[in-house]
């Protein structure tokens, strides 16, 4: 990259971390932990599956949830798409879907899929501070409301999601809470457990970790309330089959230990950085901050 060129857009993607990079490097090769981790019959096959385990762990710890509660897929559009359609065909049913006007397309299409196939959706407007709250949420929910799908944090203007308030409302109401954490991951404390998710979509690059991996978390309780997307193997529990890439994963595993580490004094810096660069812009004649109010995370900024 040149001197002269600056690259702001991390909500899009994030360079991966050299240590990130190392423990990735570490897989691939003949010296390295190449074997597949489905081969349980030989060492090879034995130490990746260890490797992979230990990510699983790692991936979990970030977020509250146990280890056997992550699923690797290939990123949160994966996850996104496995979490919906998975729920709404293992469903017997035609149950309706809740989702919101400013989710990532990863969300829109695959409601805009479902809808085409029968399966009724209702869209969510945001408030005037960007904010989906629990009040438009519960106003949008109908007795055959099946699952909400909400992220966390939105990608362009950094809005936070009150998760916590909302899952009471959607599981009052029978239904299962889906978020997309893509922007969320590494960035804000997240605990399943305590905010109540059902289901919950990670991609490790937007994190400092490789492309072409992420992750679903499916709550342990609700785990076959969801029919898998992709067959052949039965690996992940029988949810996702395919070769597992250990270098991806480990990858992911090690971007989130170090996110788990450094988020308290990375968010701060970043909070200082924002600040500056706030002040700056709107010195600008014409320039203007995007929904002021409401609660936002310092990572992105929307003028």
């Amino acid at each position: 990259m040149s001197a002269d060129l600056h690259y702001f857009d991390y909500a899009a993607t994030t360079p991966a971390d050299p240590r990130v990079i190392t423990s990735m490097v570490n897989c691939l090769g003949i010296d390295g932990v190449f074997g597949n981790p489905a081969s349980n019959s030989h060492a090879a096959g034995i130490k990746a599956r260890g490797m992979v385990e230990k990510a699983r762990e790692q991936v979990a710890l970030l977020i509250g949830a146990r280890a056997d509660e992550i699923v690797w897929t290939s990123g949160a559009t994966e996850s996104n798409n496995l979490a919906l359609k998975g729920f709404v065909e293992a469903s017997g049913t035609v149950p309706h879907i809740v989702t919101s006007r400013m989710e990532h397309k990863a969300i829109l299409d695959t409601a805009a899929s479902l809808e085409q196939r029968g399966f009724p959706v209702t869209y969510v407007a945001p408030d005037q501070s960007g904010a989906i709250t629990a009040a438009a949420v519960s106003a949008a929910l109908r007795p055959d409301t099946g699952i909400v799908s909400l992220m966390l944090v939105n990608n362009e203007i950094g809005t936070i999601t009150d998760i916590a308030a909302i899952a009471p409302i959607v599981h009052a109401a029978g239904a299962l809470l889906h978020v997309d954490a893509a922007q969320a991951l590494g960035k804000t404390p997240i605990d399943v457990k305590a905010m109540g998710i059902d289901f919950m979509s990670m991609s490790a690059h937007k994190v400092y970790g490789p492309k072409g991996i992420g992750a679903l978390y499916v709550a342990r309780e609700v785990a076959t309330r969801l029919a898998p997307q992709m067959h052949g193997g039965g690996h992940e529990g029988g949810l996702r089959s395919g070769t597992l890439a250990t270098h991806q994963i480990v990858g992911m595993g090690t971007a989130c230990a170090i996110a788990m580490a450094e988020m308290e004094t990375d968010t701060s810096r970043i909070s200082a950085l924002s600040d500056r660069l706030l002040d700056g812009v709107l010195a600008i004649d014409g320039v203007e901050k995007n929904v002021r109010d409401g609660v936002h995370l310092p990572h992105t900024l929307s003028l």
